[in-house]
């Protein structure tokens, strides 16, 4: 992925604890986001709370655009079907695209050797 200054950043799945509310129609929303680091954010507002996706690789996917004060991110609930074989039973997992390290962007790496 690639920032607005250029910087490219690399994205990867970040599982996080979530508290969410069952209602009494079956929707799910996600209350607060915890990470591994033991810090947590308040969803201020579910602003799109999407449907599951296709069935893939025994996963589906539902999308929710959440905001934490002026920050607006998506948090994503995986359902995993059961494995009968492995003695796994259906799983719902939480996670959200993290960042890895920052590298230069191209124009910054041209400024750099010259």
């Amino acid at each position: 992925m690639t920032t607005t200054s250029g910087e490219r950043r690399r994205v990867h799945r970040e599982y996080v604890d979530v508290y969410a509310r069952f209602g009494r129609d079956g929707a799910i929303e996600p209350v607060c986001v915890m990470w591994k680091d033991g810090r947590s954010f308040r969803v201020d507002e579910v602003m799109e709370a999407g449907g599951f996706g296709a069935l893939v690789r025994g996963r589906q996917t539902a999308r929710y655009r959440v905001r934490f004060g002026r920050h607006e991110t998506d948090l994503y609930l995986e359902r995993r079907e059961p494995v009968p074989a492995m003695g796994e039973g259906e799983r719902l997992l939480w996670w959200v695209n993290a960042f890895d390290t920052t590298k230069p962007g191209k124009a910054e790496q041209g400024r750099r050797s010259g």
